[in-house]
C-alpha cells in the first residue's frame, strides 16, 4: 500500500474549496470577457458546459478534451484556462496546470478577486508538485519489545484426553508451555516516485514503486526452540491517484528459521486495491503464497497457500474514530491432505484517539477451517472454530519535553480459543501479551 503523508480531509477540503474557488473564478471572467455572438462562441458555450460536467462527474480526460478545443479556437479565454488548469491538476499533471494558471495570473485584465483565487491555485500546485515529483523516499523503523506467551507451542491443558471411545495420555512435552520472549524487529522502506503517469479509463494515476526489507525475532528464554526468526523482502509498483484509489502489486519472499535453523522460504504475490469515498475507503486483496520446508518432517506441509478478502474501514468524529469490517477467503493445497483446508475469516475493528498522543483498538476475529484428510489420530477430518480477541494502547511521545520523543510506547493483548471437532487434542487456549517501543527514522 502506498503511504504518503498528507492529511486526507485536509487535502480534500482544500481541493472543493479551490474547485469552487476556480469556479468562481472562471464565472467572474466569463462575465468579464466581451466576445461578439457568433456560431464559434456558441460552440464554445456547448463545449464549456461539456467540460463542466465532465469534471463534476470525474471524466478529467473527456474535460481535458472540451477545454483543449475551445482554446483551440479561443487561446486567449481566460475561464477554459482555468477550468483545463484544474482538470491537469487533477491528473496530476502538475506543470501544465502551473503554465496555464500563470497565464491568467499573468494577464493585466484579470480581476483582482481572481487573482487571489488564482495565486491560492498556483502555491497548492507547487506544494504537491515537490511532493509527488520524481524521487527516492528512505526511510526505516526499529521495535524492541518484552512479550509474555502462555502457550507457546499451543497444546492441550489436560495429558488425560479422550477422542471417541479411546482415552489419550499425552506426554508432559505435547501439554501447553508458557514462557516469555524479547520481540525485536528492525526494517527499511524505500519509495521511487517516478513521476511517470499512467492512464486508466478518464483518470491518470502515479506510477510508484515500493520495496521494504525487515528482519523479525522472537526470543524465548526458556524453551529456545521456539526461537522464531523471519527475514523477509517485498517489491513491487503502485499506483497513485489521489482522492480516489491506490493500488499495488507486491511480490516478495520470506526466509524463516526455528531455534536458528533454516525451517523454510515462503514466496508469495500480493496484489491490492483500495478505493476511497467519504469519511472511509474499501480495500481487496490477495494473496498466493508458495510455502516450502527444509526439515523432512515438514514434508507435507509444503504447498499453495491461497487468500482473498474485502475490508471495509468508516471514519467517525473528525477521523478520530473509526471502525473496520472484513471478510477473507482461505485454501491451503498442502502435500499430505492431513495439513490442506478451506475456510473463512471474518473480523470487525474499532480504534479511537483517547487523548492527545494516544489511541486505543479493539479487534475480534473467527475464523473456521475444514482440512481435507483423515486425521491420524482422530480418524476423521478435522474442523476447527477459532475465536482471536486483541485490544491494543498506543501513546506517541511527541511533546518537547519528552525523553523519549519521536518513540512510540505500544501495549498488546490478545487472547486465542481454538475449538476442535477431535476431542481437546485440538483444543487450547492462548494468551500474549507484550509492552514494546518503536521508532520511524
Amino acid at each position: 500500500m502506498v503511504q504518503v503523508k498528507t492529511n486526507p480531509k485536509t487535502k480534500l477540503w482544500y481541493s472543493i474549496l479551490l474547485g469552487a474557488g476556480l469556479l468562481a473564478a472562471g464565472a467572474t471572467l466569463r462575465a468579464a470577457e466581451e466576445q461578439p455572438d457568433s456560431q464559434a462562441q456558441a460552440d464554445s458555450e456547448v463545449l464549456f458546459e461539456e467540460g463542466m460536467a465532465a469534471l463534476e462527474d470525474d471524466k478529467l480526460k473527456s474535460a481535458i478534451r472540451a477545454f483543449s478545443k475551445i482554446l483551440d479556437v479561443e487561446p486567449e479565454l481566460d475561464r477554459a484556462k482555468l477550468e483545463l488548469a484544474l482538470a491537469y491538476y487533477r491528473t496530476m499533471r502538475y506543470e501544465n496546470a502551473q503554465k496555464l494558471a500563470q497565464e491568467v495570473l499573468d494577464n493585466p485584465a484579470t480581476p483582482p478577486e481572481v487573482r487571489v483565487t488564482v495565486l491560492a491555485f498556483l502555491a497548492q500546485v507547487k506544494r504537491d508538485a515537490e511532493q509527488f515529483r520524481q524521487k527516492n523516499n528512505f526511510s526505516s523503523f526499529a521495535m524492541a519489545g518484552l512479550m509474555h506467551d502462555s502457550n507457546i507451542n499451543v497444546g492441550p491443558t489436560n495429558a488425560n484426553i479422550r477422542i471417541g471411545d479411546t482415552p489419550l495420555s499425552l506426554t508432559q512435552n505435547s501439554l501447553k508451555k508458557s514462557d516469555n520472549a524479547g520481540v525485536y524487529n528492525i526494517g527499511v522502506d524505500h519509495l521511487y516516485q517516478t513521476g511517470k503517469h499512467i492512464d486508466i479509463g478518464e483518470t491518470s494515476s502515479l506510477l510508484m514503486w515500493q520495496t521494504s526489507a525487515s528482519v523479525y525475532y522472537r526470543d524465548y528464554n526458556r524453551f529456545n526452540e521456539f526461537d522464531l526468526g523471519i527475514a523477509s523482502l517485498k517489491t513491487g509498483p503502485a499506483l497513485l491517484l489521489l482522492r480516489h484509489w491506490r493500488a499495488s502489486l507486491q511480490v516478495g519472499t520470506d526466509f524463516l528459521t526455528l531455534d536458528d535453523e533454516a525451517l523454510g522460504w515462503f514466496t508469495s504475490v500480493n496484489p491490492s486495491i483500495t478505493w476511497q469515498y467519504r469519511n472511509g475507503e474499501i480495500n481487496w486483496d490477495a494473496i498466493y503464497t508458495r510455502r516450502f520446508y527444509n526439515r523432512n518432517v515438514d514434508e507435507g506441509r509444503k504447498g499453495d497457500y491461497l487468500s482473498t478478502g474485502l475490508t471495509a474501514g468508516r471514519y467517525y468524529d473528525r477521523r478520530r474514530v473509526s471502525a473496520t469490517l472484513g471478510g477473507r477467503l482461505i485454501k491451503f493445497l498442502a502435500n499430505d491432505d492431513e495439513f490442506g483446508y478451506g475456510g473463512f475469516q471474518v473480523s470487525v475493528g474499532i480504534s479511537s484517539v483517547t487523548y492527545r498522543n494516544g489511541s486505543v483498538y479493539a479487534r475480534q476475529r473467527y475464523g473456521y477451517y475444514d482440512y481435507e484428510g483423515r486425521d491420524p489420530i482422530g480418524q476423521k477430518s478435522r474442523e476447527e472454530n477459532e475465536y482471536r480477541s486483541t485490544l491494543g494502547l498506543s501513546h506517541e511521545f511527541n511533546e518537547p519535553e519528552d525523553l523519549l520523543k519521536g518513540w512510540v510506547a505500544n501495549l498488546f493483548w490478545e487472547r486465542t480459543q481454538n475449538d476442535s471437532n477431535i476431542g481437546k487434542l485440538y483444543s487450547y487456549t492462548r494468551y500474549q501479551g507484550m509492552i514494546s517501543l518503536s521508532r520511524n527514522f
